[in-house]
């Protein structure tokens, strides 16, 4: 990338990995604004400033021609927002619309009837080229900077938010994958749990089974003998049990 900005790191943040970030915005907006000659950039830390709820984010400097932003706890994206925002006030200096005359003091921006338009154009313009700026790189360019490029599976990312979820509540946390079928316990090798077995060996699906099929013997007896004493009913469309045994009887004798 080549260089646009005389960067003046004052912070001690470390640019290796960001540095190109502030050239390449600049490019963009110079392009987009139409400035001649790029501002030269400050990046400063300030305890007092920082500690301060409302304190100043950045500001521009029109006789230095500069731009200096306070980064203290701030996300790379934000300082880089406020870059594109007095990178609006650069270009208005350099077209002499910053307007010297008037009220520059604290509420310049309500008090000020240029300095006020200057500053909504500022917001506007600003906010609107670094979001074109940065949709662009990341269509240029997916793999580095969209932040979706990590994408997990929804059920990944929902037993994630269940762990979480307990541990906030309960201050503990569970390995999800304990609860795969796969990997459960299971000393017989059968493919069946060793939760779902007695101690004999015996598997709960096989005695389910072994149950039903009782059920039905038990069933069709106790029809049968409902049958004989006649107060067996049969469902409509279905052979009276009585028949059915003559019927079946006779064809045996032929």
């Amino acid at each position: 990338m080549k260089k646009l900005f005389n960067i003046k790191n004052k912070c001690g943040m470390d640019l290796s990995e960001t540095e190109d970030l502030y050239h390449g915005l600049g490019h963009f907006a110079q392009k987009r604004f139409g400035f001649k000659k790029p501002p030269t950039l400050h990046l400063v830390s300030d305890d007092d400033n920082a500690s301060k709820p409302l304190g100043k984010t950045a500001y521009y400097d029109p006789q230095g021609m500069a731009v200096t932003i306070y980064t203290d706890n701030r996300h790379t994206k934000d300082i880089l927002r406020s870059l594109a925002h007095e990178l609006v006030h650069h270009t208005q200096n350099e077209n002499g619309m910053l307007n010297d005359s008037g009220y520059h003091g604290e509420g310049y921006a309500q008090k000020n009837k240029d300095l006020r338009q200057s500053e909504k154009e500022a917001y506007l313009k600003g906010n609107m080229c670094f979001r074109d700026w940065e949709d662009s790189l990341k269509q240029s360019k997916p793999t580095i900077y969209n932040e979706w490029r990590n994408i997990m599976s929804t059920k990944n990312w929902k037993n994630n938010e269940l762990m979480e979820n307990l541990t906030e509540k309960f201050g503990f946390k569970m390995d999800l994958s304990l609860l795969k079928e796969d990997k459960m316990p299971d000393e017989n090798k059968d493919g069946i749990p060793d939760y779902a077995q007695d101690g004999k060996g015996e598997n709960d699906l096989e005695k389910s089974k072994d149950s039903k099929g009782k059920k039905e013997e038990e069933t069709e007896e106790e029809t049968e003998e409902e049958t004989q004493k006649g107060n067996f009913k049969p469902k409509k469309g279905e052979e009276p049990i009585h028949l059915k045994k003559a019927r079946e009887a006779k064809k045996g004798k032929k």
